[in-house]
């Protein structure tokens, strides 16, 4: 008789040659942007917020390399430094959103009933409103800053995760392995994150990169419109709302920071479709 615990995900040994072509290229592509992340400061030619009007609006050249901008400051050094912020945002927004909303999942896929309905509702509600407008909502109350732009866009991305959690609790609900831990008297609490919880990640992995993807253009947006990060800092977003008088006269203020931002989107992306295809049960080889 087979064990009823034996549906239960088993951990895949990883074979560095069988890893999806997707997932080393985004790996590739990140790599440089999470060193600059953590270590920018260090790596920038000359201080991100140092102004030099005798050197404004210099092209890229052997001192400049991406050119100044409009004060004199280092484009690169400044896209160097914003890296940080921009994918701190992305990454501290994500996962406020998981921490809020996997529990919330759990809960209205485990118990259901009106409590269920109760919590899909008021997600319903949250999703009725384009991201941007509700991160603007969320904002307009006090004045703009970074740490207020991560909590607007976590509490955007909320109601995405529950209804996934959500779907894959229901899911594994029907698993003999839930029934069994059921018929041996345990504990809601255990069974929703001892049993449910360590099964659900990899799905919740792929949408995690999904979501710091939406979480960064959604970051460099507010920042953009000025709801966001705030002068002198060098978020991306920040960095292309300032270079829009001058994108005529010196493109490269613009085209620095909106090249990083594509290659992060590009990157993470492709992180998510490698996790997809590795995670994903139906490219289990035999047992």
């Amino acid at each position: 008789m087979t064990d009823a615990t034996s549906v239960r995900s088993v951990p895949r040994r990883l074979n560095m040659s069988s890893l999806p072509g997707s997932l080393i290229v985004g790996i590739v592509l990140l790599a440089p942007l999470v060193v600059a992340a953590v270590a920018g400061s260090w790596l920038a030619p000359y201080p991100y917020d140092e102004m030099n009007i005798l050197s404004r609006l210099q092209p890229p050249g052997p001192d400049f390399w991406f050119g100044t901008d409009e004060f004199g400051r280092d484009v690169f050094s400044r896209t160097l430094v914003g890296t940080g912020s921009s994918l701190l945002m992305g990454v501290a927004a994500t996962a406020l959103s998981l921490l809020a909303g996997v529990p919330l999942g759990l809960v209205a896929g485990y118990k259901g009933g009106r409590v269920g309905e109760t919590i899909m509702r008021a997600m319903d509600v949250l999703m009725s409103f384009p991201p941007i407008l509700l991160g603007i909502l969320v904002l307009a109350v006090t004045p703009p800053a970074q740490w207020k732009a991560i909590a607007a866009i976590g509490i955007v991305y909320v109601p995405q995760v529950v209804r996934l959690t959500r779907a894959i609790t229901l899911e594994l609900m029907q698993e003999e392995f839930i029934t069994a831990a059921r018929l041996r008297g345990e504990s809601a609490t255990y069974i929703l994150f001892k049993e449910i919880l360590p099964n659900i990640w990899p799905p919740l992995a792929v949408e995690a990169s999904l979501r710091v993807v939406f979480a960064i253009l959604l970051g460099a947006s507010l920042s953009f419109i000025g709801m966001g990060a705030q002068p002198p800092s060098s978020d991306w977003g920040l960095m292309i709302s300032e270079a829009r008088p001058f994108v005529e006269q010196a493109p490269w203020i613009a085209l620095c920071p909106g090249f990083a931002l594509a290659i992060a989107v590009i990157g993470i992306n492709l992180l998510g479709d490698g996790l997809r295809a590795l995670l994903d049960p139906r490219n289990t080889g035999a047992h």
